[in-house]
């Protein structure tokens, strides 16, 4: 059966500010600010390490450049409690700001904790669409520049035609080989808002109204690890759910810090008193990991 799908070697929810440490000891010049994001100086920094290591140069923190680092021994966890998230510089905030005031404005009656959930994945796939800024020697092998992207909407490296059409980007295979895709182009980002949500809650294109009922309903109840799991089995990654779980609730924490908003979501989900709305009120602290996604549009 042919499927209309794509694999892409992300970083989701990565946890920088470990990165970013490891960095700093191993000589990083200048030195990085340890705040947990994935900026240009970060990702000048990553660069310049695989470089020193004979890795490729893409600014990439998978598998490879994780064990070069020595990072890639543990497994997070999730554990609950009091959530501790680190500073966020202000473009970030700004950005995550807008993200929530877009998704408010493309989707007035989508319920909350969905909105929230969305927002959450898409802060780890591509920044909300403001990840697109990847130049690198790898692009230029393919006669790219890694900027195409920039200005596209693409909240989730979303392969195919858009509303405005379609870029070039570098992709890559399961198995880490290189590829140039089109990744649709949006006419704003209330579009490639609704796009993205549309590929995350509707259940993939094996389980369609079942994973649809399994995500959704998951988040009716406010529970994330339900979410993250019915995920999983829509086919939208591949790495372990425990790990992704842990990236996603990292990125909730940071948004919900910025934002303020009511958090609906948590790893289990525990009901308020009856006359809210049958809202959901949680404490979390997650810990984050890294993603190999697989994902069908």
């Amino acid at each position: 059966m042919a499927l209309n799908h794509f694999e892409r070697r992300v970083v989701f929810g990565a946890d920088f500010a470990a990165v970013q440490s490891k960095l700093n000891a191993l000589g990083a010049n200048p030195q990085l600010i340890v705040d947990g994001q994935n900026g240009p100086k970060t990702a000048a920094a990553v660069k310049a390490f695989q470089n020193a290591k004979g890795l490729t140069a893409d600014g990439v923190v998978g598998p490879m450049t994780l064990a070069a680092l020595g990072l890639s021994g543990s497994s997070p966890t999730v554990p609950t409690g009091t959530v501790t998230t680190a500073p966020v510089n202000a473009n970030t905030a700004a950005a995550i700001k807008k993200a929530w005031q877009t998704a408010q404005n493309a989707s007035p009656s989508m319920p909350d904790a969905q909105k929230q959930y969305v927002l959450s994945v898409a802060l780890g796939e591509g920044f909300f669409g403001n990840g697109w800024n990847n130049p690198s020697a790898e692009a230029t092998a393919h006669g790219l520049t890694g900027r195409e992207g920039v200005g596209s909407h693409n909240w989730g490296a979303i392969q195919g035609v858009g509303s405005a059409g379609s870029f070039p980007h570098i992709d890559h295979h399961a198995d880490g080989t290189a590829y140039v895709g089109q990744f649709k182009k949006y006419a704003s980002d209330e579009e490639g808002f609704l796009d993205m949500a549309k590929l995350i809650l509707n259940g993939g294109p094996i389980r369609r109204a079942v994973g649809a009922a399994a995500i959704q309903g998951a988040l009716a109840k406010g529970n994330l690890h339900d979410a993250v799991y019915a995920q999983h089995d829509n086919k939208y990654f591949e790495l372990a759910p425990d790990r992704y779980l842990a990236s996603v609730l990292r990125n909730y924490s940071t948004i919900s810090s910025v934002v303020g908003w009511k958090q609906l979501l948590g790893p289990t989900g525990i009901a308020i008193a009856a006359g809210t709305g049958g809202t959901i009120v949680v404490i979390i602290l997650g810990i984050v990991g890294f993603a190999l996604f697989k994902r069908f549009a």
